[in-house]
C-alpha cells in the first residue's frame, strides 16, 4: 500500500488529492488508490508492474513488482488504469476466506 501512496503522491501537483477507497462483501475486498495526476501513457500502462520499469527519472521500478507479488501471495490481484477524468486508479482484489 505504501508504494501505491508514494506513486500517487509522486504523479499529483500541487492542490491535486489522492483518494483511498474500500469495499467489501462476502465475495473479499477491493481496495483502490485513485490520483489526479496525468495517468500513464496508453502504451505504457500494461508494463507498470514489471520489474525495473519506471516513469519516472529516480525510480527503481520496484515499487509494483513488489505490491504484486505481495497481493499474489495473497491469493489476490492488483490492476491499474487511467480514469477516464484523469489520473491513475490502482485496485487491490482479496478474495474472502471463510474463518469459521
Amino acid at each position: 500500500m505504501r508504494n501505491l501512496l508514494e506513486n500517487a503522491l509522486r504523479a499529483t501537483t500541487d492542490g491535486g488529492s489522492i483518494s483511498v477507497s474500500a469495499e467489501g462483501d462476502e465475495q473479499g475486498v477491493r481496495i483502490s488508490v485513485s490520483d489526479d495526476g496525468p495517468g500513464i501513457e496508453a502504451e505504457l500502462l500494461p508494463r507498470i508492474f514489471d520489474p525495473y520499469f519506471s516513469t519516472h527519472d529516480a525510480g527503481t521500478g520496484l515499487g509494483l513488482p513488489i505490491a504484486r507479488r505481495i497481493v499474489e501471495e495473497h491469493g489476490g490481484t492488483i490492476a491499474a488504469e487511467n480514469r477516464p477524468q484523469g489520473g491513475l486508479q490502482v485496485t487491490i482484489t482479496l478474495a474472502g476466506r471463510d474463518v469459521r
